[in-house]
């Protein structure tokens, strides 16, 4: 079985050009597994704040997180409950519960007039965890700046320059999907699997 590597993004943003050619190397043959580790710059506070705020919101009762559902959205924004979506090889809803949150574009940006429903009005619970839209969205803002660092890793390794992919990913819709799995002794049947 292939080993799972373990790669250092500020090794390629930082190091000599033989540590940033080790970098991509080491992305190329992660190809094999599919995976791969990556060190971060991501903060340990903003980390840990998103995810405290995350398990607030899905510790409330139902009621409460039901108001963050967004109606026509599709899953790109807001509550989505339990029993709700099924895996695509299931015949039994998936025993699972998500908060969907994405990139805010400004109001009349041409591709939010071409493709509504993958730039809707987000939704976050802020009423009932307050702070918490900030919070979120800062953390997916510092996620996706780290793919477009790491897509800049895969553009080497596929022979481009490392900018390739900069203006395909400028403005393009993102999707951030907070799952919870509640325990399986709490689902209503044994046919519900978590997916």
């Amino acid at each position: 079985m292939a080993e799972i590597l373990d790669v250092d993004l500020l090794a390629f943003e930082t190091g000599t050009e033989t540590q940033r050619r080790a970098v991509v190397d080491g992305v190329r043959r992660s190809l094999a597994t599919g995976f791969v580790y990556t060190s971060h710059d991501l903060s340990q506070d903003l980390l840990d704040s998103a995810y405290g705020m995350l398990q607030q919101f899905f510790e409330l009762p139902a009621e409460e997180k039901v108001k963050a559902h967004a109606p026509g959205t599709y899953g790109q924004t807001g509550y989505t409950g339990l029993l709700v979506e099924t895996a695509a090889v299931a015949d039994a809803p998936d025993w699972k519960e998500m908060l969907n949150w994405g990139r805010e574009i400004p109001s009349g940006h041409p591709l939010q007039a071409k493709y509504p429903r993958r730039y809707p009005s987000q939704v976050l619970p802020e009423e009932q965890v307050p702070g918490i839209a900030e919070v979120l969205r800062t953390f997916s803002d510092s996620v996706e700046q780290l793919q477009r660092r790491f897509l800049r890793i895969i553009a080497l390794g596929i022979g481009c320059h490392e900018s390739f992919f900069d203006t395909m990913t400028t403005d393009g819709t993102t999707l951030t999907r907070a799952i919870h799995y509640p325990s399986m002794e709490l689902s209503p049947g044994q046919q519900h699997v978590w997916a």
